[in-house]
């Protein structure tokens, strides 16, 4: 589960008999809030992120909820961490075998990504991950010990300004007691070191360590799990008050709306340029995805909310009948 979906807001429950035509009164949805109850500013990694490669990115994606779309790339990378949650998770000193590793891929599995591929193609990515995992069965279980604590979710607050929330892959501690925060990447090369030291994610976890344990971490550590690289760099070489400095400036930006966008070399994969004023020559916007994305929302809401309503039904009969009963 990514830190947007955990940090998704309740639905609420408001009144059926007096909800306007034509719409869903019985259940009024709320968005992941981009303010919490002190009216701070919330963000995760991935939300500031966002917002610095395209302002109108995180506009349609945050604050219009614009769906994306499943892809390969993202379901494979949420099948291997759960797989390696699930790995360092288990609390028995001996590390599981590769046997159960590939069990615990097999449970954690995402089809949502693959859903339109052919079998034969799914099957190519599954048994790509199977062999990732066996390299990194053999690369960890040597020096295999119990973590800290895996997805660590954390909220830490800057000023009152922000809070930033999201869930660490693993915290280690070594033989002194230092901790080593580490986090899983799927991509097909490792980053250089000098890239790792300057990663605004790596700076946040460390001041969610810092948040979750009253002290920073010694080192963090991305582990590109693909080719079987680790890259640690010692705490000290992160810049944690940029990191600090991008979270209120992102903040700032939000509270005053300015989403202009910025084209680059990413939009070609954005879920939304069908709709970005910063391709006007594009075809005509299609509207395909979403308009069919809110109509099965909308059918499985008031499937859901039938069968509640005669729950709901069968209950005050049941409490009915008790009554006349005593």
């Amino acid at each position: 589960m990514t830190a947007d979906e955990r940090d998704a807001g309740p639905l609420r429950l408001v009144d059926v008999d007096n909800a306007p035509p034509g719409t869903f009164g019985e259940l009024e949805p709320t968005s992941p809030p981009l303010t919490d109850a002190e009216g701070r500013i919330r963000l995760s990694f991935s939300r500031i992120d966002t917002y610095q490669n395209c302002p109108r990115k995180f506009r349609f994606r945050y604050v219009d909820r614009l769906p994306t779309l499943p892809s390969p790339h993202l379901s494979f990378g949420t099948s291997i961490h759960n797989a390696l949650e699930a790995f360092h998770d288990r609390k028995l000193p001996e590390p599981p075998s590769e046997e159960e590793l590939l069990t615990f891929l097999y449970d954690g599995w995402d089809h949502r990504g693959f859903a339109h591929l052919e079998r034969d193609e799914q099957l190519a990515h599954y048994r790509h991950a199977q062999q990732v995992l066996r390299r990194y069965h053999a690369r960890v279980a040597p020096s295999y010990r119990l973590p800290v604590t895996t997805e660590a979710w954390f909220e830490v607050p800057f000023e009152h300004e922000a809070v930033v929330v999201g869930a660490i892959d693993r915290i280690d501690a070594d033989d002194d007691g230092d901790l080593h925060v580490v986090d899983y990447k799927t991509s097909r090369k490792a980053r250089p070191r000098t890239e790792v030291a300057r990663s605004l994610q790596l700076a946040l976890y460390a001041l969610a360590c810092r948040n979750l344990y009253g002290r920073l971490p010694a080192t963090v550590s991305l582990d590109f799990v693909v080719p079987g690289v680790t890259v640690t760099v010692p705490v000290d070489e992160l810049d944690l008050e940029a990191a600090r400095s991008a979270v209120l400036e992102t903040a700032a930006a939000i509270r005053a709306e300015r989403y202009p966008t910025t084209p680059n070399r990413l939009c070609d994969w954005c879920d939304h340029r069908a709709v970005c004023p910063a391709w006007p020559d594009d075809p005509a916007p299609s509207y395909g995805a979403m308009t069919t994305d809110v109509e099965e929302r909308r059918r499985r809401l008031a499937r859901e909310v039938r069968e509640l309503r005669e729950l709901e039904a069968g209950l005050e009969r049941l409490a009915s009948e008790l009554e006349l009963g005593s």
